[in-house]
């Protein structure tokens, strides 16, 4: 596994899913509702890696930050 995430691929990713790729209907579904929770907490885990300064923190919130990913994207 890559120990580097690419910041402007990743912050393009969520923006896309955070604003593009929401859904017509409101209010939104529960399911929509925690899928885009994930969205959030992702978007916080990748913001704590791009400003630590630790490699063991930019690890650690790297580790995060995709698991909760791969999570948004098998939902």
């Amino acid at each position: 596994m890559q120990n580097i995430l690419n910041l402007n691929r990743e912050w393009k990713i969520l923006k896309d899913e955070i604003f593009n790729n929401r859904p017509k209907e409101a209010p939104y579904p529960s399911g929509v509702v925690n899928r885009r929770e994930l969205l959030l907490f992702a978007e916080s885990f990748l913001a704590k890696y791009q400003s630590a300064e630790s490699l063991k923190y930019k690890d650690f919130f790297r580790d995060f930050y995709r698991s909760i990913m791969k999570a948004y994207f098998a939902w």
